[in-house]
């Protein structure tokens, strides 16, 4: 396995394990959910991030790189060597960064300010997008996971 994908899959266990406490937190019921967001919501999005980073490394082809060098998005990466197109993936990642969960995922995760009126989610619209939390961060570790599990056997067949 190249190191860049296995750099992913070790990023994508840790946000695993920190997804895992953020339930296990919550099961306990000691804390209010908006602390338990605060506290475990960046830790996911930075490991999913990493994975992402990583992956996209591997798809590019790029094996040399280090925790300093991740790119945050398609836009980040080297343009492909003369004469070689952009591989669809990383288009289809490109389009998912611009209009999909990769947009919301890979954004900055600001806290809601408590003395803001919006900060209540019952004060949102319902077309308004919902508040970040568990279950969000849980469907962007699942569709993570199954977007580089089909880009590895699509990248097989190649």
């Amino acid at each position: 396995m190249p190191r860049t994908r296995g750099a992913a899959n070790q990023s994508l266990y840790r946000a695993r394990i920190a997804l895992e406490a953020w339930d296990q937190a919550r099961d306990a019921s000691r804390h209010a959910d908006a602390q338990l967001t605060a506290t475990f919501l960046p830790a996911v999005q930075l490991h999913l991030k990493q994975a992402y980073g990583w992956f996209i490394l591997a798809v590019s082809g790029r094996e040399t790189a280090d925790w300093s060098e991740l790119p945050g998005s398609t836009d980040q990466l080297a343009a492909p060597d003369a004469g070689k197109s952009v591989p669809p993936e990383l288009r289809e990642f490109a389009l998912l960064e611009s209009e999909g969960w990769l947009k919301d995922m890979l954004a900055p995760w600001k806290e809601p300010d408590a003395r803001s009126p919006m900060s209540a989610p019952e004060q949102l619209l319902t077309s308004d997008r919902s508040l970040p939390g568990f279950a969000l961060a849980k469907q962007w570790v699942q569709r993570l996971n199954t977007l580089m599990d089909r880009m590895d056997d699509s990248l097989a067949e190649c």
